[in-house]
């Protein structure tokens, strides 16, 4: 039956890859310039799903069913271990089933598992710690604190907010009896696994100034919307599916209010700790805690299953798997990209699910940002192919281009190969460090960037074209291309101007 769901959830993720509606994301294609540079970290993230992808490219190729395979596969083991993991915190055949159904119909997840990202492996990584410290408890095995510590470092080396589940498992054992394991020397040799793992990557921020926490304090200040605590827990009731809202809440009952959810409570503390420090900080993302929900559509699968089991109960055998699936397939085009985008502006806008995520008059758009930022990478490629047509023979070889945005960048590059392009830079975080290009530029073709801008750097300037898109973000819809062409000064002394991390 898991394995069916697993399955069923898998090709919905993958098979939309196939039709050519909706195209890259743009942080796809920031992902494939990074997979071109190998390091052991990144302005904006730990190195793990970057080498993944240099491995995935090197087999499959660049395509959209290519680069989305993998995360659909990363679905599949979500909706496996969810209920595995019910399985296992004493679930029967329903439990499980609505544990996994659950975690099949959030709008967030569907969203993670749709396009190559760090998200979609830190879901999975994240179930597989919670399946480990379930067994912990289950087994009394301590030395499961070593598969705890090798996971959970794998998962720091993949995305630094890994860090959330330690603060909230710290939390959770020092608030219930389970503290016992502080004690327990297992424990401490699984944290030192977790760290000599990210060691490469602290070694690569403390060769580079600490760029993430530069990046991470601009995207808390420039970026989130602040957002009030009723409106958080709103959005987090949506966005994980309505539906799922009394899985979530047994879940939580289980662990903190039943005798057989007793010996896991650090796992529901950890989640509530969680939430309110979601609560607290008012930021405007909704995805932050959308790992921790996996341990709760367990828990909540096996209390949900106990009182179906009871004659008064027994209408919850229909009414659960009826009203998931219902609303499962309501709100999947909001997460799966399966509509035309007139079509899923009109149906996410009427349901009140186009959340701007982000600060700024270019972040708001018809559809949701994480579908807008599908479209027009193509047609911006040849925007820039016509525009380095008409450059004056002799110009080609000491030109470059320059784009605001990774995104930009990374759609220039990957749509430009083969058709002679100049190199291209960007200032916005790890394109930053591939730069500055080689003096002299004498000729620049600039994206998206002020007449006044490429003024001050070169003596004439001409606008080129402009670049429309329909569907995409605000920000990025004429977009005006220019040249310049007279440098007036070094590249290389103006370079440390065009960064920006965010």
């Amino acid at each position: 039956m898991l394995l069916g769901l697993a399955l069923v959830y898998f090709l919905a993720e993958w098979l939309p890859s196939f039709v050519g509606t909706y195209g890259y994301f743009i942080d796809e294609l920031y992902y494939i310039a990074c997979s071109q540079h190998l390091d052991f970290g990144y302005v904006d993230h730990p190195p793990v799903s970057i080498l993944v992808l240099r491995l995935l490219r090197s087999i499959l190729g660049d395509s959209l069913p290519a680069l989305r395979l993998f995360p659909a596969l990363c679905g599949g083991a979500l909706i496996l271990l969810t209920g595995l993991i019910a399985r296992r915190l004493g679930a029967g055949t329903f439990g499980q089933a609505i544990a996994a159904m659950a975690a099949m119909v959030g709008s967030i997840p569907q969203v993670f598992f749709s396009f190559y990202s760090m998200n979609a492996i830190s879901l999975v990584l994240w179930a597989a710690c919670f399946w480990i410290l379930v067994e912990i408890e289950r087994s009394d095995e301590s030395r499961l604190w070593l598969a705890f510590g090798l996971v959970a470092g794998l998962g720091l080396q993949n995305k630094h907010t890994m860090v959330l589940l330690a603060v909230g498992l710290a939390a959770g054992l020092l608030l219930t009896p389970a503290r016992r394991h502080l004690a327990n020397r297992w424990l401490w040799l699984g944290l030192g696994i977790a760290l000599l793992l990210l060691l490469p990557n602290l070694i690569w921020q403390a060769g580079h100034e600490w760029m993430s926490l530069e990046f991470y304090r601009n995207a808390d200040l420039n970026k989130n919307v602040p957002t009030p605590p009723l409106e958080i827990l709103k959005q987090q009731a949506l966005f994980m599916n309505p539906a799922t809202l009394p899985v979530w809440l047994a879940g939580l009952v289980f662990f903190l209010g039943t005798r057989a959810g007793r010996p896991y409570r650090h796992l529901g503390w950890l989640f509530v700790i969680l939430l309110m420090l979601l609560l607290v900080a008012q930021k405007s993302r909704p995805d932050r805690i959308t790992a921790a929900y996996t341990v709760l559509f367990a828990g909540g699968g096996v209390l949900l299953e106990r009182w179906a089991d009871h004659a008064r109960g027994r209408w919850l055998r229909y009414y659960l798997p009826v009203t998931l699936v219902l609303l499962g397939v309501l709100l999947a085009p909001i997460g799966i990209p399966l509509l035309p985008p007139r079509t899923t502006a009109a149906y996410a806008g009427g349901l009140g699910l186009v959340p701007q995520i982000e600060k700024g008059e270019g972040k708001k758009s018809e559809l949701p940002q994480w579908l807008a930022d599908r479209f027009g990478w193509e047609q911006l490629a040849d925007e820039v192919a016509m525009a380095v047509e008409t450059l004056r023979p002799g110009e080609r070889a000491r030109a470059i281009v320059v784009a605001p945005s990774y995104g930009q960048a990374g759609a220039i590059e990957l749509f430009g190969r083969g058709r002679g392009f100049p190199p291209v830079f960007s200032g916005q975080n790890n394109y930053y460090l591939w730069g500055p290009p080689e003096d002299p530029v004498e000729v620049a073709v600039f994206v998206g960037f002020g007449e006044e801008t490429v003024k001050a750097l070169f003596e004439t300037v001409e606008q080129v074209g402009v670049y429309d898109c329909k569907w995409c973000m605000p920000w990025r819809d004429e977009t005006p291309i220019r040249i310049g062409r007279g440098p007036k000064m070094s590249f290389r002394e103006v370079w440390p101007e065009f960064q920006h991390f965010e």
